[in-house]
Parts: C-alpha cells; structure tokens; sequence
C-alpha cells in the first residue's frame, strides 16, 4: 500500500481548486488559444453528413436488455452508451458513469417556461442506444467534473425520477449541484483525491465496495465565472472479485497514474478517454491522446480497458479525424508489446462482458 502521505494531492487555494505543482504538463486554456483553435486551426475530423454512412462506420447495436438485465455475478460487465457514459455491473451493483443522454450536451436555462440555450451545445452525431427508463436499476452514478459532456442536467432529473434510491458520488464541490437538482442530501456524497466511501450493497451484511477519488489532471467550470470551484477526478471502485477503473477526462500525468496503480490495483476493467485530443498544442494538457490512454492502462495496471470519449460528439478541439482513435491505441499496443485485446473499442449498445478467467487465467 502507497504511504498516503506521497501522494499527489489536488490544491484549494481562495475558493477554487488547482492541479498540483507536479503535474508540469498542465496550464489553463486561454481565450486567445481558443480563438486561434477556432479561426486558425484546420479541423481533419471529416464526420459524415450521411447518416447511412456512420450507420457503415459507427454502428448503434440494439441493446442486449437479457444480458444487461442478468448479468454474470462473477463477471464484470461494461455497456457503452456513448462519449464517457458507461454503464458497469459488478459486485452486484449497477454503475453509471458521467450519463449524458441528451441530443446536445449544453445549458439549460429556462425563462417563463421556455428553455433557452439548448440547442446551441455540441450536438451527438450518433444517437444513444437506450434510454435512461430502459436500464436495469442504478445504484450509483459516478461524476468526473462538471462539463456539459460529463455532466448533463436533464439526464439527471430523468435517473432521479426513475431511480430515487440511487446514490451519486462526486468530486468535491459539486453536492450543493445535486442537491439543488432536486437530489435528497443523504444520496450524495463528494470526496477530495484519494477519499473512500465504502458502499453497502443491499444483500450483503456489511460493505464490501470501496468507492474511491483519484486524481485527474483537467478543470471545471459551467457558467465561466465558476471556473475551478468544484473539484474533477477518476474514480476507483474496488470488490472482492472485480475492479474498475473510470478515467473521466484528464491529461497525462504519470506519477499520478502510477500512484493510482500502486495504490489501488490490478484492474479488472478500465475505461479510459481516447478521443478530442487534437490540436495536441492546445489539448496536451486537458486530454491525453490515444497513445497516452494505452500508457496509462499499462501504469495502472489494467487486465483489460475500453476506450472512450469518442465517437459521440463534435467538441471544442476533436480536430482529430473522427475514426483514428482505435487505429491510434492499436499502433501503440503493439509499440509496447501489450496484447492486442487487452484495451479495445465497442460499438454504441455493445455490451462486453469479462469474466475471472478472463482477468486471471490459470
């Protein structure tokens, strides 16, 4: 076990968080390098306007609702709804991560009833292949940081509706969000880097899922003069058979990731971002790339990882050509001599399910 006292630890300095002094990749996007990113810079994304095509290139498979609705108890499972939203089963629990279900992912802000600003967000050009209503119960929604990306108000409001027992955890800073979303304060809870929650599953006598706060290296911020107020991470989540690692949206550090890896692994499954990485000039220290995701899954330890965050949305930067992020973490799984299998892409509503065999074969 790492003593706790090394480790990296985010900084909250005059009401607003920082990354650490160690994370020497890192600096703060500025409105002039966005100026350029958007009047300069040549997008090579290239997604098509034809629906048919991307029906070609980036299928939506119908959901397995059997398979997700009975899932292997001693399996760990991972359906991919799209960008970062996944939904993971294990230990007996149900995992819903950073849920975005919306056409766009945007503020809402309402006047006398109509709601302004909506359709003016970053649009999905794939749609998600089930609806929140469809899933088996949700246990707990897992938040990395609060970008409209990440973390979608409607989505919310609808697993709210749908699933009032279910708990969410959070970076700190962002209970207050929840809480005035309607959320009861006894179903939230937020945690600084490295803070645990130890989770009770229902059938079980005492606790035996840690839910733990990791570091990312990003940044918050949903109106513009909130920048930094509230806090942005990954998230462990350790049982007795299986573990899970959630990336969220970081840039690359790798003393961070090998602290996670020490401290908390091996990893049965990680999900990790592969996509909106170019420009690399302004993405670096935000969004590692594809290359970088392989290297962390080898940091951390992971048997096994998905790739995310692509695929989903046209975002600020995402400059990239829209398929080359599998083509990318392949180049480098065989760069670094790692089985072709161990870090993978799905399809949207692909379910993919690993069991202990998998992860330890005999």
């Amino acid at each position: 076990m790492t003593d706790l006292s090394q480790l990296i630890k985010a900084v909250f300095k005059n009401g607003r968080w920082e990354n650490p002094v160690e994370f020497d990749s890192w600096k703060m996007p500025n409105k002039l390098e966005f100026l350029k990113l958007r009047m300069v810079e040549k997008d090579n994304s290239n997604i098509p306007t034809d629906p048919k095509e991307l029906d070609k290139t980036l299928p939506v498979l119908p959901v397995d609702f059997v398979k997700l609705k009975n899932p292997d108890p001693d399996s760990i499972q991972v359906l991919w709804i799209g960008h970062a939203t996944v939904f993971v089963q294990m230990e007996g629990i149900n995992i819903l991560c950073d849920p975005i279900f919306s056409e766009r992912c945007s503020p809402t802000f309402k006047v006398a009833g109509v709601e302004l600003l909506k359709h003016f967000g970053y649009k999905r050009y794939r749609p998600v292949p089930c609806k929140i209503k469809e899933l088996p119960p949700v246990d707990v929604v897992l938040i990395s940081h609060d970008h409209y990306d990440h973390l979608d108000t409607e989505s919310i409001m609808e697993i709210k509706e749908n699933f009032p027992k279910a708990k969410y955890y959070v970076p700190m800073g962002l209970k207050e969000w929840f809480i005035n979303c309607g959320c009861q304060d006894v179903n939230v809870e937020e945690r600084d880097w490295w803070g645990e929650i130890q989770h009770q599953v229902s059938d079980k006598p005492s606790p035996r899922v840690t839910f733990a706060c990791t570091p990312a290296q990003h940044w918050c911020t949903r109106t513009g003069i909130d920048q930094n107020k509230r806090l942005w991470c990954s998230w462990v989540v350790k049982g007795e058979s299986h573990s899970f690692y959630f990336g969220g949206d970081t840039g690359y550090n790798k003393t961070a990731f090998q602290q996670i890896g020490r401290k908390y692994g091996p990893f049965s499954l990680s999900v990790l971002p592969i996509g909106a990485y170019e420009p690399r000039w302004y993405m670096h220290p935000q969004h590692v790339s594809p290359e970088q995701s392989v290297d962390i899954h080898k940091e951390i330890n992971s048997k096994f990882s998905l790739g995310v965050h692509w695929g989903t949305f046209k975002q600020m930067g995402c400059y990239e050509y829209y398929l080359e992020p599998p083509t990318l973490v392949a180049k480098r799984l065989k760069e670094l001599n790692l089985p072709e299998n161990s870090f993978r892409t799905i399809k949207h509503g692909e379910i993919w399910s690993i069991s202990k065999q998998d992860v330890n074969p005999l």
